[in-house]
């Protein structure tokens, strides 16, 4: 998968499993075209195989497909070992 910010770095993230959740492991690259080069490389995969990520909610992980962030630290008292889902419109404890 990859995820560009808007500053223009590239991101790509690994992932061990199909769910969504944090990734394994984590890449920079400043151009994408680096990027495509790399995992073709290092693991078979085609950039038209690729998952785009889009920028995530603000205080978001950007890791996760879906939104998700640190319980607490929209408070400025961050739980970093606990997360919380955005589900209908409300931040829920994720498990």
């Amino acid at each position: 998968m990859i995820f560009k910010p808007a500053k223009g770095d590239i991101f790509l993230f690994g992932y061990l499993k199909e769910q969504d959740g944090p990734s394994d492991w984590d890449q920079h690259f400043e151009k994408l075209e680096m990027a495509y080069e790399y995992a073709a490389l290092e693991f078979g995969v085609e950039h038209m195989d690729w998952q785009l990520i889009p920028d995530p909610l603000e205080g978001c992980q950007h890791d996760w497909i879906n939104p998700v962030r640190v319980k607490g630290a929209a408070e400025g008292k961050p739980l970093w070992s606990a997360f919380e889902a955005l589900e209908n419109g409300e931040w829920k404890p994720l498990s």
